[in-house]
């Protein structure tokens, strides 16, 4: 006769947990709108990213006839994020398991979902409070606020802020849940529901809308405070994705399941970040290398030139030629 035996073995498994916890994980976080995943990590040696800051150049100037266009050296810089390492388990008996009351194997897989994504949400407050623009109080019972807001962003004076780089966007701003009633009071009629936002919606969690700008209530907010980002303002950075395991103590006869995450949240561009009433979130992780301008200097710059000398003239060569300068064969 076969060996029908139903084992704990069959009854939990780590991949399948695995796979449940990472198809639950998108919609247990509520702050992914801020701060969306990025795996470009993801399967590369290493745990930092170099991101190239290219400099703008400036506006076009007028040019006279005859006249000859001014030319602009185009410069860059570089910023690097780092990722760190998050996870939570269990230990489940053999009588937790096979008693039949409830279902402590799915409950498992629930709470370390929550847990892991209650991690990444409050890594991404405590990072998004580190924005270097803020507003020192606003008033949320007057739709002034919002205008205040915009012109923080639209007076910005970083070399990364220019016009063309959709400066008037709107996009979410996060507070707390009485704050929001406090705004939704204050827009009236002008308030928009999640249901009537349709396609524009930028995430889900959304309560509602005013004047562009999309509202999702939270506690970990505190009351008076606000984080506002625009789109591309955060970034989550993925090394591997959700990995889960068990083992077994044949001791204690139970069996330990866990899992983790490798990522890092990061401020991608702080032009489009501002904290309302700055606060410090003491339950996240704020990694400095990921809040901070850190320049990786190992990379070459395509800027840099060095001086050659070629028969009576002179002039710069870069790495893709000569230009020409003043000599003889003028």
């Amino acid at each position: 006769m076969a060996n029908d035996l139903t084992t704990l073995e069959q009854m939990i498994d780590p991949e399948v947990m695995g796979e449940m916890i990472l198809a639950q994980l998108p919609k247990a976080i509520k702050f992914g709108a801020i701060a969306p995943i990025d795996d470009t990590l993801s399967g590369r040696p290493g745990d930092t990213i170099t991101v190239p800051r290219w400099k703008y150049i400036g506006d076009a100037q007028d040019v006279a006839e005859g006249a000859a266009i001014d030319y602009e050296q185009l410069t860059n810089s570089t910023d690097t994020f780092t990722v760190k390492k998050a996870g939570k388990g269990v230990q489940l008996t053999d009588e937790a398991v096979l008693s039949g009351y409830g279902d402590p194997v799915g409950e498992a897989t629930r709470q370390i979902t929550m847990a892991i994504a209650a991690k990444l949400d409050n890594d991404t407050v405590a990072t998004a409070a580190k924005s270097r623009l803020t507003l020192a109080s606003a008033d949320f019972t007057k739709l002034d606020f919002i205008d205040d807001i915009e012109a923080a962003f639209i007076d910005d004076t970083s070399d990364n802020n220019f016009e063309g780089d959709d400066g008037s966007a709107q996009g979410v701003i996060y507070m707390n849940p009485k704050d929001v009633n406090k705004v939704r009071k204050a827009a009236a009629l002008d308030w928009e529901r999640a249901s009537q936002l349709g396609d524009s919606i930028l995430s889900t969690g959304v309560f509602g809308g005013v004047l562009g700008w999309q509202f999702i209530r939270s506690r970990k907010i505190p009351v008076g405070s606000a984080a506002v980002a625009k789109a591309g303002a955060m970034k989550t950075y993925l090394k591997r994705a959700v990995q889960a395991e068990k083992d077994r103590d044949i001791d204690h006869k139970l069996t330990k399941f866990n899992a983790d995450m490798h990522y890092g949240v990061a401020i991608y561009d702080d032009t489009k970040l501002l904290v309302i009433k700055p606060f410090t979130y003491d339950d996240g992780t704020v990694i400095d290398q990921n809040v901070t301008s850190v320049e990786n200097t190992s990379v070459r710059k395509s800027n840099k030139t060095k001086t050659a000398t070629s028969g009576s003239g002179t002039g710069t060569t870069t790495n893709g030629g000569t230009t020409s300068g003043s000599g003889d064969g003028k």
